[in-house]
């Protein structure tokens, strides 16, 4: 996400839309203007009256009182708020943070805002509690931040882990740095100016009451007029106002990421807030008064859509963090299994069927996995550390993982000596060891248990990967049988370790004429791995192949894998346009789903392609039929 450029896109906004709550208060003047026009002007001839009523100004007047009524309300609302963040603070009931506070919750408040305020440069600002409120809520309030008050609920330091509390501080950091506690405070000012109008009209209507029966046909009218005018300019203030404060508050959320670094704070203090049963709700009294200013809403609307004060709270999650609801909803349907030992959740994924989803589908889901796939990624990563604990965390573990995977498709004693040669004794026995495991190791978990040792790996020294690389290959020659997993394999680990690894790569391709070899390569080994009949391949593979002009063919049976070819020919496709690459990866799944049964080999192959095109593609799902 680009912050900067996200920040910049809600500054604009912002300003649109206080021109446009300006727009609402010169409505209310015409609106008055139009009201008392129509009550003052006799006869039907309305254009010419209304011609005298512009050229005789006779409008200064119903303007002057607008304008006085809506200066008395917003002056009397200011002098109550004349300390700023302080009286706002009182006039909401909170109370004042002692710092010397020997309450857990209090100094932990205090030091995460202490922090933040070190960080930012900002003052501290003076710090609040609103003790009876149980729901998830933080304000700031002030004109300056020198004077600035942070004000949180109780809910908010009952509930909220630290992260969470940090990146809601935060958040209200953000309306401290932007200049929003100022705008904030002159809306509730503003707004109750144009309340103002509507409460004077509902003094005109008392006072028709005590009037003779000439003065009421003139009060009683224009005073409900007025109070009719003055709740449509308050629904309108009330509408732009939350506007503003949606945008806003996607700002300040963006701004809290960008001080704390940390995503899944803030999106966890939203989630809570979706989650518990007082959400961020207060007390009913203020709710309205405040709703534009704090973390959460603070009440329900009629008309939520128009007149809520913050946007839905998934819509800030995703916008902070696109994976964060995905993440909770496949914890919560493995915490709905934790009965349930883990090899038995996996396999609860992994029910032979027909394979429903199509090419199009799976190629959608590359850098782009769904809940599905992160419930079953954390119910495999469980049954991978029942096998194998956390020896994927070190260098030594992941290399002993690496060679224990590969021992497996050799024979082990060859094997094993051909390594003691190279490694240490240490690791030869964790190697023994992974091979006792390794016999209940699914063919599935094999490529996600690479993944799983690469950040290890990375912490190789360029010489030592370098090593590692050639014993690996080393350990697959022993045997003279090169299989498609040992391919997959060392694809991968030369993606991640080789001397160029990370370096992006150009796009130099953007048509496949130049690559048609290297595509005929690639779609050759694919159609090789598939476990289907060698009449329905040569059908496959001609079809496939006659989409990119293609009309060379080779007999599938008697060609024979050069490694070092595909390898090469990987990295050319990497070179190719991104939609390009898209088309590419589409006639794979194509060729790997067309009989609606995925093998184990296919759907390694299948991803060690597109990772070596850069595009990371989750795994193909095992609840719709992949067989061993």
């Amino acid at each position: 996400m680009d912050f900067f450029k996200q920040q910049d896109i809600a500054r604009r906004k912002t300003g649109i839309l206080l021109v446009y709550f300006v727009l609402a208060l010169l409505f209310i003047v015409v609106a008055v203007n139009g009201v008392v026009f129509f009550a003052f002007t006799p006869g039907d001839d309305y254009v010419l009256e209304l011609q005298q009523w512009i050229d005789n100004v006779y409008w200064e007047h119903p303007t002057a009182a607008v304008v006085l009524i809506i200066l008395y309300g917003s002056g009397w609302r200011h002098m109550k708020l004349i300390d700023g963040g302080k009286a706002v603070a009182e006039m909401v009931g909170a109370t004042e943070v002692s710092l010397d506070s020997n309450d857990t919750a209090i100094k932990r408040y205090i030091n995460v805002v202490e922090e933040l305020s070190l960080a930012s440069g900002v003052p501290m600002p003076s710090l609040y509690v609103l003790k009876r409120e149980q729901g998830i809520n933080a304000f700031v309030a002030g004109y300056t931040p020198t004077e600035s008050v942070m004000v949180v609920t109780q809910g908010t330091l009952d509930t909220l882990s630290r992260d969470e509390l940090q990146g809601v501080v935060g958040h209200e950091f953000s309306h401290i740095l932007n200049g929003d506690m100022r705008i904030n405070v002159r809306l509730i000012v503003v707004l109750a100016g144009i309340l103002a109008i509507g409460q004077f009209g509902r003094f005109l209507l008392r006072s028709s009451r005590d009037t003779d029966v000439r003065q009421v046909g003139i009060l009683l009218p224009v005073g409900l007029a007025l109070l009719i005018i003055g709740y449509i300019g308050l629904f309108f203030g009330r509408l732009i106002k939350a506007a503003i404060s949606r945008q806003r508050e996607y700002l300040a959320d963006a701004s809290s990421v960008q001080f704390t670094r940390n995503p899944r704070g803030i999106a966890g203090a939203l989630y809570k807030i979706q989650q518990t049963v007082n959400g961020s709700f207060i007390n009913p009294r203020h709710a309205e008064d405040m709703s534009h200013m704090c973390f959460g809403k603070t009440m329900n609307f009629y008309f939520e859509s128009l007149l809520a004060s913050h946007p839905p709270i998934p819509d800030r999650i995703r916008a902070i963090d696109p994976s964060f609801l995905n993440l909770m909803h496949a914890k919560d349907i493995i915490s709905r299994q934790n009965n349930r030992k883990s090899d038995e959740v996996v396999s609860s994924f992994v029910n032979a069927g027909q394979y429903s989803a199509t090419a199009e589908q799976l190629t959608a889901s590359v850098g782009n996995p769904n809940v599905e796939h992160i419930a079953y990624g954390v119910a495999l990563h469980d049954a991978i550390q029942l096998l194998v604990q956390d020896k994927f965390h070190t260098t030594k573990g992941a290399k002993a993982i690496i060679y224990a995977l590969l021992v497996q498709q050799t024979e082990k004693d060859p094997a094993l000596v051909l390594l003691s040669q190279h490694e240490s004794e240490d690791l030869i026995l964790i190697v023994n060891d992974l091979l006792k495991q390794f016999v209940h190791l699914d063919k599935r978990q094999r490529l996600p248990l690479i993944d799983l040792t690469i950040p290890a790996l990375k912490k190789l020294e360029e010489q030592e990967a370098s090593l590692f690389i050639n014993q690996l290959e080393a350990l697959i020659k022993s045997d003279v049988r090169f299989t498609l997993f040992e391919f997959v394999l060392l694809t991968i680990i030369r993606k991640h370790l080789s001397a160029n690894a990370g370096q992006v790569a150009r796009v130099k391709f953007s048509t496949f004429h130049p690559v048609r070899d290297d595509i005929h390569r690639v779609l050759l080994l694919l159609v090789k791995s598939s476990g289907q009949n060698k009449d329905k391949n040569h059908q496959n593979l001609r079809r496939a192949l006659l989409s990119y002009g293609i009309d060379v063919f080779v007999d599938i049976e008697t060609w024979k894998v050069n490694v070092s070819e595909v390898e090469a020919s990987l990295q050319r496709l990497a070179e190719l346009s991104p939609l390009l690459k898209r088309n590419l990866i589409n006639t794979c799944a194509e060729l790997v789903i067309e009989d609606g049964i995925v093998m184990a080999a296919e759907a390694e192959l299948l991803r060690a392609i597109a990772e070596s095109l850069d595009c990371p593609m989750p795994p193909l799902l095992p609840s719709s039929a992949t067989r061993t």
